[in-house]
């Protein structure tokens, strides 16, 4: 690779729920996309109102090996989509194609350097990294891939993986052009920060060492429980009230949870009581997980709390850190991109290197 080649600098978060990305270009703001994680193994085809490959879905259908296809139906109410809830999700041709287009829906063109992530229970083993996933996964990303409505796709010319958690302390770390955020280095110098990362399949809790060397492993790890867990549990319970025969549509749910109402055969249903008692009981949920790890936090110069999970549940903060004072806990702006816009920030900086 040249080394005056320019990359365009992306942190790509491609979790079990959504893929976020996050684009870092000098001088102007990051910029961020997210969309559903949702895809076939196979190839599907749109019955098209109009004659394109638009409408036809062809640039939604990815080559992903010889006659090997996934369909994105990331856009579809009812399309069908494979469970990404695996463990080879990561390096799945699923995977690949879902990050692809994303970075394509996100304006990402051109030669590209990526950085992605993995739950911290899966990029340790034990103490120490797991390279064969780390590689598996950095690999799945650089093979071939097209798109079959003949649409040129980013190139990814460099791709790292951190730690999914560890991305948000680089996010705080850093500016948006890729400098120090000197307050931040001086309190994260002096002592612990906590992360508290709550995606769509794991909570991932990382306790990064003061001066930001590595982590505290034995108080670090992964929960099996995220944002899809609320979701499953409000589809049982709505389809239990309205006696529905089958699972209610995600993009149902998230209104639900957003509005308090959830539409039955186009009709609002006012259902603003049941979704207040189960974020509270998903609160509790978080709060146990966080408590098993963290216990009341007193050693931790802060305690970030991103991801998904940070976005439904910021109204219930006091619920999850019962004893915490406000000052104690950060939740950034849009803390559902804060580890998408640490893997920026980290992709830039290893270009920057690389040119170096």
């Amino acid at each position: 690779m040249s080394k005056e080649k320019n990359l365009t600098a992306v942190g790509g978060d491609d979790g079990h729920y959504a893929i976020k990305i996050a684009v870092m270009r000098p001088g102007s703001p990051i910029s961020t996309f997210a969309m559903p994680a949702r895809a076939w193994p196979g190839k599907l085809t749109s019955a098209g109102l109009t004659e394109s490959a638009s409408a036809e879905g062809l640039d939604k259908i990815y080559m992903t090996a010889d006659n090997q296809y996934v369909t994105i139906t990331a856009d579809d109410l009812l399309g069908k989509f494979a469970d990404t809830r695996s463990n080879d999700y990561p390096t799945s041709a699923v995977n690949r194609a879902l990050v692809h287009y994303a970075l394509r829906q996100a304006g990402v063109s051109g030669p590209t350097s990526l950085v992605s992530g993995l739950p911290v229970d899966r990029f340790y083993l034990g103490e120490v990294p797991n390279k064969e996933l780390i590689n598996a996964k950095r690999e799945n990303l650089l093979k071939p891939i097209s798109c079959l409505a003949d649409i040129d796709v980013p190139v990814i010319e460099m791709h790292q993986v951190l730690s999914e958690a560890v991305a948000a302390f680089f996010d705080q770390r850093y500016d948006e052009d890729g400098k120090v955020n000197e307050e931040f280095h001086e309190l994260s110098s002096s002592a612990p920060v906590a992360v508290v990362d709550g995606g769509g399949k794991t909570l991932d809790i990382a306790v990064v060492r003061e001066g930001g060397t590595g982590l505290y492993k034995d108080l670090s790890g992964t929960a099996d429980v995220g944002a899809l867990t609320l979701y499953d549990r409000l589809n049982q319970e709505l389809r239990k009230r309205f006696s529905l025969g089958q699972d209610i549509a995600i993009k149902y749910l998230e209104q639900a949870v957003k509005t308090g109402q959830y539409r039955l055969y186009g009709k609002p249903q006012d259902v603003q009581e049941l979704v207040d008692g189960m974020l509270e009981e998903f609160s509790d949920q978080i709060r146990f997980e966080v408590n098993k790890r963290l216990k009341d936090a007193s050693q931790f110069g802060r305690t970030i709390f991103v991801g998904g999970v940070a976005e439904l549940l910021g109204k219930f903060r006091a619920r999850v850190f019962p004893g915490l004072p406000e000052e104690a806990i950060m939740i950034p702006s849009n803390p559902g991109f804060a580890n998408a816009r640490g893997m920026a920030k980290a992709a830039y900086l290893a270009a920057q290197r690389t040119r170096a």
